[in-house]
């Protein structure tokens, strides 16, 4: 199995569910007070997806610590909500929506992106931490000991 048929089965799932999720809620009467839901799924998804992207294409971006993986993936998941936002601006000036009502509700979603990736990154730690396969595969190859 190729390491992205891999990604997807494994971890691809998670931003789709949450895309689709999105998707019908859109043009619901009740889409604000499910906007922040909606970015923290979102923060939770991508940065799942994104610790498994590491995982999958290690063989390419090279063995992270585990420390480097838990940051790289918190970063990067940070900078897909940030796009994000970026995308619903240019929605709004482009296309004429209004999906940004304010400054503040762009930094709440901002926030909840960020509590979501941080979410998955606590509970993916407490997994690994308290599992024998986590254990062992947060450890530093011997090499590097």
């Amino acid at each position: 199995m190729t390491p992205l048929l891999r990604l997807l089965l494994r971890a691809g799932w998670a931003p789709l569910a949450v895309l689709l999720f999105h998707q019908s809620i859109m043009h619901a009467p009740n889409r604000q007070q499910l906007d922040f839901v909606m970015h923290y799924s979102g923060g939770v998804a991508i940065s799942f997806f994104l610790w498994h992207t590491l995982d999958c294409f290690a063989h390419k971006f090279g063995q992270l610590t585990p420390f480097a993986r838990y940051l790289f993936t918190f970063a990067l998941a940070c900078t897909v909500g940030l796009f994000w936002e970026f995308a619903e601006l240019f929605s709004d000036i482009k296309l004429g929506t209004h999906i940004q009502y304010n400054v503040r509700e762009t930094m709440r979603d901002l926030i909840a992106d960020a509590t979501g990736a941080l979410t998955t990154l606590v509970l993916t730690w407490f997994v690994r931490c308290f599992t024998a396969k986590g254990e062992a595969a947060d450890q530093p190859p011997a090499s590097q000991v």
